[in-house]
C-alpha cells in the first residue's frame, strides 16, 4: 500500500499574520519548505481511512494511525525527520483481513532559499525508508528518495506550493525488482481567517516496471488552535482506476521547545 501519511502537504494558516505560528506538512501530499527552529520538536499525526477497488482483486478498506512524523530542529536551515504510517489495518473483501506495522523512514530537510521576488522559497528533503514493517506492507528493502520543494507566497491570503519527488522503491516480499517513481504535486493554499486555512491539490505517482500511474486530487481545512497547535481535516479522490477511490483524514500537529 502506498503510504498516504508520509509524504503529506502544507498548511500556511495565517503565516503572514504571525510568523511564529506552527508551519506543518499536514494535510495533503505536498511538503512545505519550512524547517523547525533549533531546540524545538514538532509532532504531526493523523487517522486516515482509505477505500481502494480493483477489478478481480479484493476491495480494500485501510485504516492507518498515527501516520506519524517527528521533526527536530538542528540548525536554522536544517531539521531531522522520522516518519512512519504506524499501525495499518486492512479490511479485504473476500480475503483475510490484515493488521500490520509499517516501515520506518529517516530523513532530513535543508532550507536552501527564502522567497525573493519570483524566486520561490526552496528546500530539499532526503529520506531513507527501512524495511522494519510486517510482511503485508513492507517494501522489504532500503529505499532512498528525495523531494525538491518550491513555495510562492502570492499575497496576504494565497500561496502556491509544488513538490517534485524522486524515489527508488522495492516491490515487497518475494519480488527482487525496484521501481523508479516520480511524484509531482501542486497545491493552492489560502487563509480564510487568521485561524482557518484551506487548500486544494493535485498529485500523481508515475512508476516504471509496468505499474500503472496514479492521479488524484484532495483538499481540506486547517484550524490554528494556538501558535503551537494545529488541527486539520482533508479528503481526496482518485482521478483514474489505478489510484485509490478516496480517502478521508483527520490530524493534529503540535510544536514544543526544549529550551
Amino acid at each position: 500500500m502506498r503510504k498516504i501519511a508520509i509524504t503529506l502537504g502544507c498548511a500556511l494558516l495565517a503565516a503572514t499574520a504571525n510568523a511564529d505560528s506552527i508551519s506543518t506538512d499536514r494535510p495533503g501530499q505536498s511538503n512545505s519548505p519550512s524547517v523547525v527552529a533549533p531546540g524545538s520538536i514538532q509532532l504531526e499525526g493523523s487517522l486516515t481511512f482509505e477505500r481502494e477497488t480493483h477489478g478481480g482483486e479484493p476491495n480494500t478498506n485501510t485504516l492507518t494511525v498515527p501516520g506519524g512524523l517527528l521533526r527536530v530542529g538542528v540548525l536554522s536551515f536544517l531539521e531531522a525527520r522520522v516518519s512512519a504510517d504506524g499501525f495499518v489495518y486492512e479490511d479485504r473483501n473476500r480475503d483475510n483481513n490484515r493488521s500490520s506495522g509499517s516501515d520506518l523512514t529517516l530523513g532530513a530537510r535543508a532550507l536552501l532559499f527564502d522567497q525573493k521576488g519570483i524566486r520561490p522559497a526552496t528546500a530539499l528533503d532526503f529520506n531513507l525508508s527501512l524495511p522494519t514493517g510486517s510482511d503485508a506492507v513492507t517494501s522489504d528493502g532500503v529505499d532512498p528518495s528525495g523531494i525538491i520543494i518550491f513555495q510562492w507566497v502570492l499575497d496576504e491570503r494565497f500561496a502556491l506550493l509544488s513538490n517534485l519527488g524522486l524515489g527508488s522503491t522495492s516491490l515487497g516480499k518475494g519480488d527482487s525488482r525496484r521501481a523508479f517513481q516520480v511524484l509531482p504535486t501542486l497545491s493552492l493554499i489560502t487563509s480564510i481567517t487568521e485561524r482557518v486555512g484551506a487548500f486544494v491539490e493535485y498529485y500523481a505517482v508515475f512508476t516504471d516496471e509496468g505499474i500503472d500511474d496514479e492521479h488524484a486530487m484532495d483538499g481540506g481545512f486547517t484550524w490554528l488552535v494556538n501558535d503551537d497547535l494545529q488541527l486539520d481535516i482533508s479528503v481526496g479522490a482518485g482521478l483514474n482506476r489505478a489510484a485509490p477511490d478516496f480517502y478521508v483524514s483527520a490530524g493534529a500537529s503540535w510544536r514544543f521547545s526544549l529550551q
